[in-house]
């Protein structure tokens, strides 16, 4: 696979994406002269902002039923170690693609392209996502984003001088994980009624990552209540959202806006009927947009 990774620049902003993944590894604000994307050290994540496709989230015994047929599957899906062609690399964006082939066959069957659009507008990083239905029927998927952040963003702070902010009041819940696999038990606990801020502190993630259903916001913000500095991600459309970072202490801090979700302990493992399950029609393209904005 290629090491070589393709940039974008402005007066603002520099960032830097690998095609294999298709994977976001540096957001680097000119303004701050600083870097708000996680640089993997050598015991916490290999990542800076990995995709997700086509099942973001912990699957049931690694399996799944496509059309009646078994078929493997893991934990977020098979694109992230893959090496998308170049589309288009110039000076205002950047268009990688990954089509079906014999190896995404094996486990997903369908005739698919999925494309991640990079592009830079002012201090703004937009990342589109388009899954394409090349097929003679209607595919059955789920997408997600799994970007990390600095956390805290200035050394000196810590965990506890950090919240989160949705831009409107939420209405979430949490969706409770089962000890040990991390699968869904079905139950749904208020989390976010109403209000806008979640308090962040060093011990956020201390009983493990939070995943939430029934988000409907335009943005959601991780910033310092000290020195100001912030990470904002616009996550129109995306009505699923995992939290995940290392306990103890934090360190780094995943915002995961998901079109999908992990599996349910007692599924059925019928992937058409997957929670969270998205579709694209026969020759329709379903599009998702995220966007990034630091200061």
């Amino acid at each position: 696979m290629s090491d070589a990774t393709f940039k974008l620049e402005n007066d603002c902003m520099k960032i830097e994406v690998s095609p294999v993944g298709a994977e976001l590894q540096s957001l680097y604000s000119k303004k701050t002269e600083m870097e708000y994307l996680w640089q993997p050290g050598h015991d916490i994540w290999p990542h800076h902002s990995m995709l997700l496709f086509p099942s973001p989230g912990r699957i049931a015994g690694d399996r799944v039923i496509i059309s009646g047929k078994v078929y493997p599957a893991t934990m977020h899906g098979f694109v992230n170690d893959m090496e998308f062609e170049v589309v288009e690399a110039d000076n205002k964006h950047l268009l990688f693609q990954l089509s079906a082939n014999e190896e995404t066959r094996k486990c997903f069957p369908y005739e698919f392209r999925l494309q991640v659009d990079f592009s830079l507008e002012k201090d703004v990083v937009s990342q589109k996502f388009r899954v394409i239905n090349d097929d003679n029927k209607i595919i059955y998927f789920s997408l997600g984003a799994h970007p990390g952040f600095y956390c805290p963003i200035v050394l000196g702070e810590s965990g506890d001088d950090y919240s989160l902010e949705f831009d409107s009041p939420q209405y979430i819940n949490s969706l409770e994980l089962q000890e040990g696999t991390r699968l869904l038990t079905g139950k749904r606990i208020p989390w976010l009624q109403g209000g806008t801020e979640i308090k962040i502190s060093d011990q956020f993630f201390d009983d493990g990552p939070k995943m939430l259903e029934g988000v409907r916001a335009e943005a959601i913000t991780m910033k310092s209540k000290r020195s100001g500095h912030f990470v904002e991600l616009g996550i129109k459309d995306f009505p699923y959202m995992c939290l995940w970072g290392v306990g103890t202490r934090m360190s780094i801090f995943c915002i995961e806006p998901w079109c999908g979700v992990s599996d349910l302990a007692d599924t059925d493992h019928v992937w058409e009927k997957k929670l969270g399950i998205e579709v694209v029609g026969v020759g329709d393209v379903f599009e998702r947009t995220l966007t990034f904005r630091v200061g």
